[in-house]
């Protein structure tokens, strides 16, 4: 479907309605790709076996790139992503760096897609050795009504107020959740009080001795 659409659409040059159409049937064969996608990755999560490898890794760095990754989607839409300081603390857990991306990915591609143009997104967290880190994203959209803070978790469930008919699945939400699931952790919404919605993911951290091993690890790994 996708093959033949973009040909035809290059093809359509000259024909306006013709090269319209071409391109609403690649638009819907690629919603269709997300959602099988979506399907399978979902599938995965919840074979017994699993598809996350966790492992002892301060997971800041790849949370930052994920930032820096959607600065230009967020530019296109006037938006600013507040990202936290090159100071901020380092985030120690026993998690898998492209499984915990893929999270904040999901939460910061919706915060992009629903906040006024115009306004800020942040991103910030907070370490807590041997407690709980916390990863806060925050947009100055709609909200979410109190209702559906929990339901939006749900597999094919979308917010009431963010249904724009742009293709969403409703999946990236559930799939978060069972990440999340594996790791021993939590997400979760709630409105500002100040307005928007405001996300919070929660790890369980490593503690010091822990840390100190994955450390020596790390350096062990690099001698070699």
């Amino acid at each position: 479907i996708l093959g033949f659409s973009e040909l035809g659409e290059a093809r359509s040059a000259a024909q306006p309605r013709l090269q319209g159409m071409f391109a609403s049937i690649h638009g819907a064969g690629e919603r269709m790709l997300v959602l099988v996608n979506n399907l399978l990755d979902l599938s995965r999560l919840e074979s017994p076996v699993g598809e996350i490898r966790r492992q002892p890794q301060d997971i800041a760095p790849a949370l930052r790139a994920v930032g820096e990754e959607l600065q230009g989607m967020a530019q296109a839409r006037q938006l600013r992503l507040q990202l936290p300081s090159a100071g901020a603390p380092a985030l120690w857990v026993s998690g898998d760096a492209f499984r915990l991306q893929q999270v904040l990915r999901n939460v910061l591609a919706n915060a992009i897609r629903f906040a006024p143009e115009g306004s800020a997104i942040g991103i910030d967290w907070q370490a807590r050795p041997g407690g709980e880190h916390r990863i806060t994203v925050r947009d100055h959209g709609p909200g979410i009504p109190p209702a559906e803070l929990e339901s939006i978790f749900e597999s094919f469930v979308q917010s009431s107020r963010t249904k724009d008919g742009s293709g969403g699945t409703g999946l990236g939400l559930a799939i978060c959740r069972k990440i999340m699931d594996g790791h021993g952790g939590r997400i979760s919404a709630s409105n500002h009080p100040e307005g928007g919605a405001e996300f919070q993911i929660c790890l369980p951290a490593l503690t010091e001795p822990e840390v100190v091993a994955a450390q020596a690890m790390a350096r062990a790994k690099a001698t070699a």
